[in-house]
């Protein structure tokens, strides 16, 4: 068996694919099955808690037996594809939104995908300022083809329900009071000073972020409504921190 062979052959067994063990040759005291076994579960284990750590108001919210029923579902469908655990919980908001087992929870996935944003902006360590310099050197007429940038790692979400107040309502533990009927805008974004800050939205600023994430040109949000004091007012807040040409990535 080669090498290449030996590594399928164990990924398919820890995703419980049929395999024949006997291939492996695994000699010793136990069998193959009790050794595979028992690295299937550690593996199983380790991954749950990396989740359940990027996950804690889902936690929170399900409980821990239901989440380690997700989080093993996740792990099976999304298996790890890479050493470096980072990124391995991006998909999990959009694995819970088409999940049968919890398709009676509408909001779970929103909330994952909070908590997850939550991770991602805490672990970016270099925040660049919004370069008027460089706008102040664009001409009347390039203004017109520039479009402005969110910082990365910032998260806009519409819900039907109150998604801000369930996720805080969730790491705190006071849900009992929550009014579901409300609904909610909801930024995320990275802070210098905060490590994360979020906020909710009017529907006017959420339309105008939709657009600027969406890369809109200059020409087109000037024609939303009070498209200047918005402008000014998310550059303040480092929310928009930059600026790119038609044509450039």
């Amino acid at each position: 068996m080669t090498l290449a062979e030996l590594q399928s052959t164990f990924s398919q067994h820890l995703l419980y694919q049929s395999v024949d063990l006997a291939e492996l040759e695994i000699t010793g005291p136990f069998s193959a099955e009790q050794l595979m076994g028992l690295y299937r579960n550690n593996f199983y284990i380790g991954l749950s808690e990396y989740l359940s750590d990027c996950f804690p108001a889902v936690v929170a919210l399900v409980g821990e037996e239901f989440f380690a029923q997700l989080a093993k579902a996740y792990i099976i469908e999304c298996p790890l594809s890479q050493a470096n655990l980072e990124l391995y919980g991006q998909g999990f908001a959009p694995f819970i939104k088409d999940c049968p087992q919890a398709e009676s929870l509408e909001y779970l996935a929103d909330i994952a995908a909070l908590d997850w944003a939550f991770d991602r902006a805490k672990s970016v360590v270099s925040l660049q300022d919004f370069p008027f310099t460089q706008l102040a050197q664009v001409t009347a007429q390039q203004q017109q083809q520039i479009s402005f940038r969110l910082q990365p790692e910032t998260l806009l979400l519409c819900a039907p329900y109150p998604l801000l107040k369930i996720w805080l309502g969730a790491k705190s533990g006071e849900l009992d009071a929550l009014e579901m009927k409300s609904d909610e805008r909801v930024v995320m974004y990275p802070n210098k000073h905060s490590g994360v800050l979020f906020c909710n939205l009017s529907s006017t600023e959420y339309q105008f972020l939709q657009q600027v994430q969406a890369h809109a040109s200059l020409q087109s949000l000037s024609a939303l409504p009070d498209f200047q004091d918005l402008l000014k007012h998310f550059i303040s807040l480092h929310i928009i921190n930059d600026f790119k040409f038609a044509g450039e990535a």
